[in-house]
């Protein structure tokens, strides 16, 4: 993945008022950061953010280059994104799901199990959805005995599947 690349971090549902503003459903972790943003991108060019608030689920933005309701009313349906390097870091062991999905699935003992399509998030773990040639998808909770090592770079991950699987 190019280390670059756009991330999506909300999409503007509708405007907001008649002064242009924006409502934006957050689609990160980390709501807050757009509070404290100056800029994203949407549709590849670059926005500065002049405010923001929460409005029940949303988050209500003014833009600099959205100086009214006919200008917002263009933007609805697009989406917010951030330079990859601007993301929120996240702690040790905790990974972002787009740079799971694709990641190549191996058994301990080096069998390519497929790779992560989906990662599922039920409630008390995630479960990582490996798409198998020619066979049912696997799922894979995301355990510590199950998940034993995770490798960004390296492209891949070593999994203890369960005796049922």
């Amino acid at each position: 993945m190019d280390r670059n690349e756009l991330i999506t971090i909300g999409v503007i549902v509708a405007p907001h008022g008649v002064r242009g503003d924006l409502r934006i459903m957050p689609q990160t972790d980390f709501p807050d950061r757009f509070l404290t943003m100056d800029a994203c991108y949407i549709d590849g060019k670059e926005y500065h953010i002049t405010s923001a608030r929460y409005h029940k689920q949303f988050i209500l933005a003014t833009f600099k280059e959205v100086p009214d309701r006919n200008a917002a009313e263009l933007m609805a349906r697009k989406e917010i994104q951030v330079p990859r390097d601007e993301l929120v870091e996240l702690p040790e062991g905790r990974y972002y799901i787009f740079d799971i999905i694709g990641l190549t699935v191996e058994d301990t003992k080096g069998n390519v199990l497929g790779t992560v399509s989906d990662v599922l998030q039920p409630g008390a773990n995630d479960v990582y959805v490996v798409k198998q040639e020619g066979q049912p998808d696997l799922l894979l909770p995301v355990l510590e005995h199950v998940i034993l090592d995770i490798d960004i770079e390296g492209g891949k991950i070593i999994a203890d599947p369960p005796e049922w699987i």
